[in-house]
């Protein structure tokens, strides 16, 4: 049976499997960080939802739309780059990240830390 799978139905399959299974992505390919970056981004407007309901406000409901639009926009900068893993292609996926994120944005910094542990010591990327 093969399913047809939205990316957002993908991102959170993969995010339960990983939570089941182990806590790493079986690759880490350029389209592995992005998947990753999309459960940080999930992560992130969750947690700031949380606060701003916690302090009384409504929370915004247009964040993780405008969040994954940015990541859309890395992906298609990166879209020639998304079966590699060398350091040329992580190099093209770091600086499409810092083009559309804000360098203090902690689903940004956690991505660049997992980019480089992945380049100095071959750690797959994780989605917790």
């Amino acid at each position: 049976m093969e399913l047809n799978l939205t990316p957002v139905d993908q991102l959170i399959a993969a995010r339960v499997a990983s939570r089941v299974v182990e806590a790493t992505l079986p690759s880490a390919t350029v389209e592995m960080f992005l998947l990753a970056l999309g459960s940080k981004l999930t992560q992130q407007d969750a947690k700031e939802m949380k606060q701003e309901q916690a302090r009384g406000r409504p929370g915004n409901i247009y964040r993780l739309g405008l969040l994954f639009e940015a990541k859309e926009k890395v992906g298609n900068a990166v879209s020639q780059y998304l079966k590699r893993d060398d350091p040329e292609a992580m190099e093209a996926l770091k600086a499409a990240l810092q083009r559309n994120f804000n360098s203090n944005f902690p689903p940004l910094k956690n991505i660049l830390k997992q980019i480089d542990n992945w380049l100095t010591k071959k750690k797959k990327p994780s989605l917790v």
